[in-house]
């Protein structure tokens, strides 16, 4: 990712029905359509819509990439949230609040 300083991700709108802190998956995609494909894919998975994050390539260092960042309602949603990212080539990494 660069030595660049990371913005926090830009919250999708929503109603937020709870206000308990998640853990997080942060996932960086070199490739921003991938990221899209994975943020179509996790409210399958269980990830409230209110709890994804997104800092899009035109916000991101050189225009590329995208950052995202999925709230996780438990251990179980965290991990198929991180495999369907790292299929996607994404650079993982957990955030507990």
């Amino acid at each position: 990712m660069g030595s660049y300083p990371m913005e926090l991700p830009h919250v999708r709108p929503g109603k937020m029905t709870d206000s308990e802190t998640m853990p997080k998956v942060v996932a960086f995609f070199r490739d921003a359509s991938l990221g899209n494909t994975v943020i179509q894919l996790v409210a399958q998975l269980g990830v409230p819509s209110d709890r994804i994050g997104v800092t899009p390539p035109e916000r991101m260092p050189k225009g590329r990439g995208m950052l995202a960042s999925f709230g996780c309602p438990n251990d179980s949603i965290m991990e198929k949230v991180e495999i369907l990212c790292r299929k996607q080539g994404a650079e993982i990494h957990r955030q507990r609040t």
